[in-house]
Formats: structure tokens, sequence, C-alpha cells
């Protein structure tokens, strides 16, 4: 059996990162290509551009703010067009995954990824999402390589809304459980191979990790403090995560977030969010320890995220409602199989049902959670 794991090539995090930036660009080439969402380019770019000043040329690219394929392919053309040697993503998911997707379709330039908030673990994954002209997800694109360079300012990241780490740390919890199963369950990871031992370790930590300093790095990013809890939790939602889902595997958690984006009312949600609802369902899904389910959603409220079909702005959904979420994560080739186990329709609807209902229970005090320790 032949196992395999990816990383980003240099990971660096901390308050004021980005000024260490200009010390590692210059071994990847002598021009950059930037690319910044649109929203947070007035106070980011200039900050990018002291920071790395001397250090590269640098090259703007008018990025219209969605990861559409043709706008990934623009991004490649003006890459090659004037000789830039990486690309430098900057923002939240649609600015890096554009960068991916131009570094993609280029071939020659490398990817340098500064994340200014962290709702997912996508920083140092080579994994981009492409969507349609009318904005609708139409699929995944894997890159070549993962990013040559990710920079994480813990200080930006501590003052953007708490609601973007809360989204975060939902995805990164999902990643033991889901890398468990699908090691369990013999699948091939994202590099075509079976997990190493290293991936399941790293899985591990990042759930240990978020359960212990997750709600408290919340409150800190509530106030702006890059504190040691909130450092943490970073590592732990960027790092760990991605190595623990690109080298471990996705499963049920995430194929029930593919189902429910197919419902009008989440488009709005984050990614984490819907994983959130997801990874509960799937819980009840593997028939999970008792202990387990009042852990998660205990966390899960303290991280103040979707417990119920409510909380994702669904109220009351009927069956048939559920089965269009159900019928899309049961597409072939979807991660909700890297299970163990086989499920069918039912199955699937059944462990949604019964997060929603344990959710509104809590919520009313009607449930009993289990002590700690």
């Amino acid at each position: 059996m032949i196992v395999s794991a990816v990383f980003p090539s240099r990971y660096i995090q901390g308050r004021e990162a980005l000024q260490e930036m200009k010390h590692h660009l210059a071994a990847l080439g002598g021009s950059a290509m930037l690319v910044v969402d649109p929203g947070i380019a007035e106070w980011m770019m200039p900050r990018t551009i002291k920071a790395i000043a001397g250090a590269v040329e640098l090259e703007f690219f008018d990025f219209a703010g969605e990861p559409e394929e043709n706008e990934m392919r623009r991004l490649a053309a003006a890459v090659a067009a004037r000789g830039c040697d990486m690309v430098i993503g900057i923002g939240g998911g649609k600015a890096i995954d554009t960068a991916k997707g131009g570094v993609h379709f280029c071939g020659t330039a490398t990817l340098v990824v500064v994340p200014t908030i962290v709702a997912s673990d996508a920083p140092c994954s080579k994994n981009a999402v492409v969507y349609a002209a009318d904005h609708s997800v139409m699929g995944s694109l894997h890159g070549r390589a993962n990013p040559a360079l990710v920079v994480v300012d813990t200080q930006i990241i501590a003052a953007a809304p708490s609601r973007f780490l809360s989204s975060g740390v939902a995805d990164g919890l999902a990643t033991w459980f889901e890398a468990r199963s699908s090691i369990a369950a013999g699948r091939c990871n994202f590099t075509g191979y079976r997990a190493t031992c290293t991936a399941r370790a790293i899985a591990r930590q990042c759930y240990d990790t978020l359960i212990s300093q997750g709600p408290t790095a919340l409150l800190h990013c509530d106030i702006g403090l890059a504190s040691p809890a909130l450092e943490e939790v970073v590592e732990a939602t960027t790092l760990m995560s991605t190595i623990g889902f690109e080298s471990g595997g996705l499963a049920a958690a995430h194929g029930f977030h593919q189902g429910l984006s197919e419902w009008q009312e989440t488009c709005e949600l984050l990614h984490g969010e819907k994983v959130a609802f997801g990874l509960l369902a799937s819980l009840f899904l593997i028939n999970e320890s008792k202990d387990v389910i009042d852990e998660t959603f205990e966390f899960f409220r303290a991280m103040r995220l979707p417990l119920t079909f409510s909380d994702l702005g669904v109220e009351n959904p009927t069956d048939d409602k559920l089965r269009i979420a159900v019928r899309r994560m049961m597409k072939p080739g979807e991660c909700t199989f890297n299970e163990p186990l086989e499920y069918e329709e039912y199955d699937y609807l059944s462990a949604m049902q019964a997060a929603d209902q344990y959710g509104r229970a809590l919520r009313t005090g009607s449930v009993s959670l289990s002590p700690r320790g």
C-alpha cells in the first residue's frame, strides 16, 4: 500500500506576520501579480505594498470579485503576458481561489496566500471552488500544488468579524471525524493514495486544539485580541485542518454541506456554517456516542453555529425539500460515500431530522447533556 501527504511549502503565522513576507518572496522569483478581494482592497493593498516594497516587482490584477473559471483564465493570461513568477492571493476565499485557478491554468507561476479571514481551511490547500456566471457553484478545481508560501497575520484575523473564525472552527472540527471515517473506509485522499499516520495524527490534534481553545479564541476575536488561544485556533483552522482533510480525506459532514447548499435559503451562509450542521447530522448517521454528540452540540452552541434547520434559515422543511439536499449529496463520486458503511436516502434524511430535533431540544432545555469529564 502506498501512502501520501501534501503540505504548503512554508507557513508563517503571528502578529504582524505580514512584515515577514518580504524576506521569503525573493526565493520564489522577482515579480508577483497581486489578486485582492475588492471589498478590502482599499485598506489591504497599501498595507501589503508597504510590507513587501523592494522585495519583488508588483503587477496588479483587476479582480472582478468572483472565482469564475473565465476570471481564473483571465488571470492566467495576465500572469503569462507579464512574465510574473508568482501570484499573491489576498483576502477571503474568492480572491484566494481565483489566485489558485490562475496559477493552475498558467502552469508556471507559484502561489502565495495571505488570508484576511479564516472562515475555512482553504488558505493552505491546493483546492478551489469554481463558480459559474450566475454565481452558482460549478465545481472544484484541484490545483497543481499547494501554496509555496502562506502568511497569516493574526492581528488582521483578530480584527475581522468573529463569525468568520467561528465558521473556520466548524470546518476544522469536522476534519477529525471525516479523516477518521475516510481512513477506516480505506479511501484515497486528495493525493490519490491512502492517508499517512501523520495526517491522522494532525487531524486529531486539530480537533483537540479547537475543542479546548475555540470558545476562548472566539471571545478574544470579539474584541480584536490576537491572544495565544486565538493563535492556536488559527493554526488548527488553517494549517492542521488542511493537512487533515487533503491528506486524510473528507466524508459525510461535507457531503451534507453539498446537499444543504442546494437550498436557496442557505446561499448567504458561510461554508463552515453549513459544515457545522452537516457534522451534527453525520454524528447521528454514524451512530456516534451520546457523549460525543453532547460535546459537539454544546461546543457549536458556544461557537454560535447552526444547530437547527431554523438556524440555517429553513423553517420546518418538508420531506421533499430534504430529499433535494439528500439527492445532491448522493451524487456519484461525492465524499458522502467515504464512510465505512453504506447508507440509503432514508438514513441521510433521518440524520438531518435527528440533528434538528436535538438542536431544538437543546435550545429549549428539554435535553440533558452528558456531564463532562
